[in-house]
């Protein structure tokens, strides 16, 4: 019995060491990459109010100034037409033209066609002559163009230097065309290579208001130059019930430009109408003051 003892003990040593926790430090060192993607929102609004006061302390000694102005009215007109074909053709025309030129073509009723133009230019000339450079160019356009209405000026005897308001009087229109096979507007191959102001209205339609008006003002020893242009257009009805009426029954319409308007110098203005009752205006105002 006393041999296996020694074998028993070594058993029970190996049995205690294995129950025995494993214990360990460890040191790791990594080198670690992240990408990260920001996103950022933002809203920004500036509000910004800006007051500018303008003052001129000079006496202009030399001046330049163009106004030019055009009204028009259509107003308590009828058109009745059966079988009316029309056609207004410009072909190979208004080429090559130098200075002011103004064309108005209407074969259609009742159309207003007008072209306006004011130029005005100051030079430093004369012996013994001064420059200052103080003089002023000041260029003014106006257009106002109105269908089926039109405005009486407000008098007051008593107080006639104040300005009362108009009063608007309706006066509608009215178009009733049947059976129109064609009513035409074309342009072809023209208005090409013109040099300085070209002015063209077309109307092969009715009851149209057409116009271009061009200031032009100059100041060769200037120091300020002031332009404005104003264009006004309005085709109302009469909040009582009177309004301008179109009544068409098989009317066909073309309004065509082909190879035209190229290469032109200066200022061009083109207004083409096959309808009824359209406003078209041009405007413009330009002033230059010159400091030599």
């Amino acid at each position: 019995m006393r041999k296996f003892l020694p074998i028993s003990l070594l058993g029970l040593l190996m049995m205690a060491i294995w129950v025995l926790p494993a214990m360990a430090d460890v040191n790791v060192l990594a080198d670690i990459t992240k990408t990260k993607t920001i996103t950022i929102l933002e809203t920004v609004t500036v509000d910004k109010d800006v007051t500018m006061l303008v003052r001129v302390i000079d006496l202009g000694t030399v001046a330049a100034e163009a106004d030019a102005q055009v009204n028009q009215v259509n107003a308590s007109n009828m058109a009745c037409e059966n079988c009316a074909e029309k056609v207004d053709t410009i072909e190979a025309s208004v080429i090559g033209n130098s200075g002011i030129t103004n064309v108005n073509q209407a074969a259609g009723n009742m159309n207003n066609q007008g072209n306006v133009v004011a130029v005005a230019v100051d030079h430093f000339t004369g012996p013994g002559k001064v420059r200052r450079h103080s003089g002023f160019a000041n260029a003014q356009t106006s257009v106002d163009q109105k269908q089926g209405f039109y405005l009486v000026p407000g008098t007051d005897s008593t107080t006639p230097q104040v300005e009362q308001e108009a009063t608007v009087v309706f006066d509608p229109q009215l178009v009733d065309s049947v059976n129109i096979l064609f009513r035409t507007s074309e342009i072809f191959e023209s208005v090409i290579d013109n040099v300085g102001i070209t002015n063209v209205n077309q109307a092969a339609g009715q009851l149209n208001n057409q116009a271009n008006a061009t200031s032009l003002a100059e100041c060769l020893d200037g120091s300020v130059a002031l332009s404005e242009t104003d264009l006004g257009q309005a085709t109302i009805s009469d909040p009582a019930g009177a309004v301008n009426t179109v009544l068409e029954v098989s009317a066909l319409k073309d309004a065509l430009i082909e190879g035209s308007i190229l290469g032109n110098q200066g200022i061009t203005f083109v207004n083409q109408s096959s309808g009824n009752l359209a406003n078209q205006g041009n405007a413009l105002g330009l002033s230059v003051a010159i400091h030599p």
